[in-house]
Formats: C-alpha cells, sequence, structure tokens
C-alpha cells in the first residue's frame, strides 16, 4: 500500500509540474501580448511574437502581427520576408488559400528590391518559383542567394530539383553533393541522389538510399524505394529482404505487399503470392489491381470461382480496368460448364 501512496504522489508532483510549466509558458505570450497592447507600434515586441509563434507554427498569428510590423513600417525589408513566409506557409496547409503565394511572391519581389543583399529574401523566392513551375526563374533567384552566401544545403537541394524537373540531371546530381558537401548529414539529398540514380539503373541507388536509412531507419519512401530497386534489377533475395524491412516499420504498406506478390509470382510461387495480394487488399479494400492480380494466382492454381470472384471484384472497383474485364471474359469461355 506504502509503494502505491509514493506513486500516486510521484505522479501528483509530475502532474503539478507540467500545470506549472503550461501556466508558464501561457503567462510568457500573455505577458507579451499585453506589452503590445499597450505599445502597439512597438515592433520589437511585435517580433518577439512573431519568433513566438513561427517556433509554435501558428502562422495565421505570424500573418497578423506581420502585417502589423509592415502598416508601421512598408519599408523594411525582413517584414516583407516575414509576411511572404507566412503567406506561403498558410498556403501550403491550406490549399483554398489559392491567392497566398501570389501574395508571398509579392512581397518578396519588394523585399528584393529594398534590400539586394539578403541571401534569404532570394532563397524563398526560388522555392516560390517551383511551387509556380518557373524552375528556370528559380534557378535564377537560388543562384543570386548562393552568390550571397554559399552555404545553404537546401538551396543547393532546391535548385538540384529545378534542374531535376528541367531534365538536366548532370547540374541536379552536382546540386545534391554540393548541399552534402555542406552538411554530411542531410538526408533529403541522400534521398534525391539514390532517386536519381534509382532512375538511371544504377547501383549507386543502393549507397544513397543507405546513407539516408543511416540517418532515418523509419523513413518508409526510402525503404520502399530501396526494395523496388532490387525488384526492378531482378535481385529478388535482395527485394524480399528489402519489403521485409519496410514492413518492419509499415506494416500496412499496400504497395509493399502487391510487389512482393508479384515477385513471387515471378518465381513461380503462386501461392505466396496469392497471400502477398491479400496482404495488399487487407492494408487497402479498394486497391483493385491487387485483387485482379490475385484472381490470375488463383487462376493458375486452378481455383476458378475465387479467381472469378477476385476478378468481377476488381471490375466492381474499377468498370474500366481492362486487364480484369478481359481476364473475366477468358475464364467465362474456358469454364462454360463452371458457370452454367
Amino acid at each position: 500500500m506504502m509503494r502505491n501512496i509514493a506513486f500516486i504522489a510521484m505522479l501528483f508532483l509530475c502532474a503539478c509540474g507540467v500545470t506549472d510549466d503550461k501556466k508558464e509558458k501561457q503567462s510568457e505570450i500573455v505577458v507579451l501580448s499585453e506589452k503590445i497592447k499597450n505599445d502597439p507600434t512597438n515592433t520589437d515586441l511585435l517580433l518577439e511574437r512573431i519568433a513566438y509563434n513561427n517556433k509554435k507554427e501558428y502562422d495565421e498569428s505570424v500573418l497578423f502581427d506581420a502585417k502589423q510590423c509592415l502598416s508601421i513600417d512598408s519599408t523594411n525589408a525582413h517584414f516583407h520576408y516575414l509576411l511572404a513566409t507566412a503567406y506561403f506557409n498558410i498556403s501550403k496547409k491550406n490549399h483554398a488559400k489559392s491567392d497566398y503565394p501570389y501574395l508571398a511572391l509579392s512581397h518578396l519581389n519588394k523585399a528584393t528590391v529594398l534590400d539586394s543583399q539578403d541571401d534569404k529574401l532570394f532563397a524563398l523566392k526560388g522555392e516560390l518559383l517551383i511551387a509556380f513551375v518557373k524552375y528556370k526563374e528559380a534557378i535564377i533567384a537560388f543562384n543570386q542567394s548562393l552568390e550571397l552566401n554559399y552555404n545553404q544545403e537546401k538551396t543547393h537541394l532546391l535548385m538540384g530539383y529545378s534542374f531535376k524537373q528541367l531534365a538536366q540531371q548532370d547540374r541536379a546530381i552536382n546540386c545534391f553533393r554540393n548541399a552534402l558537401n555542406i552538411n554530411p548529414e542531410y538526408k533529403e539529398s541522400y534521398v534525391q541522389l539514390g532517386q536519381m540514380y534509382h532512375l538511371m539503373q544504377d547501383t549507386l541507388a543502393v549507397l544513397y538510399y543507405n546513407n539516408a536509412l543511416r540517418i532515418d531507419s523509419a523513413d518508409v519512401i526510402t525503404l520502399y524505394n530501396k526494395a523496388l530497386f532490387f525488384q526492378q534489377t531482378k535481385k529478388y533475395n535482395a527485394a524480399i529482404e528489402g519489403y521485409a524491412d519496410l514492413f518492419r516499420v509499415d506494416a500496412f504498406h499496400s504497395n509493399g505487399h502487391y510487389n512482393l506478390g508479384f515477385i513471387h509470382m515471378e518465381l513461380g510461387l503462386h501461392d505466396v503470392a496469392t497471400n502477398n495480394f491479400s496482404d495488399a487488399i487487407y492494408s487497402n479494400s479498394e486497391f483493385y489491381e491487387a485483387y485482379y492480380s490475385r484472381g490470375n494466382c488463383f487462376e493458375t492454381l486452378g481455383n476458378i470461382a475465387q479467381a472469378e470472384s477476385d476478378y468481377k471484384r476488381a471490375i466492381e472497383i474499377n468498370p474500366e480496368y481492362a486487364f480484369a474485364i478481359e481476364a473475366l471474359k477468358n475464364i467465362q469461355k474456358k469454364n462454360i460448364k463452371y458457370n452454367k
């Protein structure tokens, strides 16, 4: 009994600590807001609240305060930058705000006129131009930013992405490597390089995927891409191991189960493949390709009734799925007696 009382007491103390901590943080913003209320034109106080709300990702609050700052001094490039950032961040979360990216770009254009020596302005402008699918213009902005401050891994990465979209692979790879020279632990550059070499069917893809997984072993997309690379290069044992690694992180990865089914079909293990396709269907009940593929396996194994059922279900989900439609017609023609 004494041990239980001690445990309850400890919980009570912990709870009090959490509550006090919350109150302290709450009072911090309350006090700051009260100061702003008493001195509404003090931009230092507004910037302090913007910094607080940026950490919390309260973008609407940042937007409000940035507008206030700009109303006090419209010639301050940093205020334009803060407002542009808020508009851009909100637009990424709320696509209904379709005018916000344009507003962000407008304020950045004003900011770069007011201050042509701030690398952050050109870096954000480039990122916005990517959103507008203006990759050539984005590259110009990124170069302007890098001329002012070369050591920006994210800017090198985004410029590499722009070159990638323009099908300039060598330049893209060079940019991704530049990002890694600045920050050898920049996972996203390893991911991008892995994808680049993956498209070229180059085994360097595995090296870069492994480096990304060294930094983040639970990266589902990279785990999937690595297994897929082995599958596409017909290294089936490595692919099977790769999908097993994926399922340890995401047991219900429907595409992973589906691809594993295809490997087992290639190996002539149709009974095992049916289980893989069943797992894909369990993970995604609308996965009509998995129903079709499982039906194909059942047909090969001689289970005509189940094969027909799966083809029909695939067509129910996607009435225009030609493979299932053709397979159902063929199976019904071949098994007239069964269908009477």
